[in-house]
């Protein structure tokens, strides 16, 4: 007996949502283990048993833990340029705000050393753009006083900082 057209779509959506899932779990156990152990001491298996996601299923969708961890840069990159204005006030609001929102991830990626791999990410992202320094500019500042505010504790408001800038003391 053939299957319907619809039947496969419902089996392919419910495949999506699963691998999706089993992707953010894999992610937030990496997250959560990041904020008691370094990096580099943080192993498959434990992400597997933090996870609850089996091997099979650990592996099926990434190779290793850097690759987790990218996975994760790379969501939240993507969120702050899914929502990109035109004007750069706006933007660095949105970055300030998105970070505020992954708070726990942001603070995990500092506490392991691994902040270098966002700048990287970012510089990606505008390969190709023929724009000569301008936008390498933009992006370092942004990413230097993001990692500066996070490193901080987050706790500043964005539009303190503004303000401040507009009143010309920083």
């Amino acid at each position: 007996m053939p299957v319907s057209k619809e039947h496969l779509q419902i089996l392919r959506n419910n495949n999506e949502t699963s691998h999706r899932e089993t992707r953010e779990c894999i992610k937030s156990a990496l997250v959560e283990l990041l904020q008691k152990k370094r990096f580099e001491s943080i192993t498959m298996t434990d992400i597997i048993r933090k996870s609850g996601v089996s091997r099979s299923g650990i592996y099926r969708n990434y190779k290793s833990k850097k690759e987790i961890m990218f996975d994760i840069y790379r969501e939240q990159v993507d969120e702050v340029f899914s929502e990109f204005g035109s004007s750069v006030s706006e933007n660095m609001e949105t970055i300030f705000r998105v970070g505020k929102q992954n708070e726990k991830a942001i603070k995990a990626i500092i506490d392991a050393g691994l902040e270098h791999n966002l700048l990287d990410i970012m510089n990606k992202r505008y390969e190709g753009v023929s724009v000569s320094f301008y936008i390498p500019l933009w992006v370092g500042m942004i990413y230097n006083g993001f990692i500066e505010w996070a490193k901080s504790g987050m706790d500043e408001p964005m539009d303190a900082a503004i303000e401040r800038d507009k009143a010309g003391l920083i």
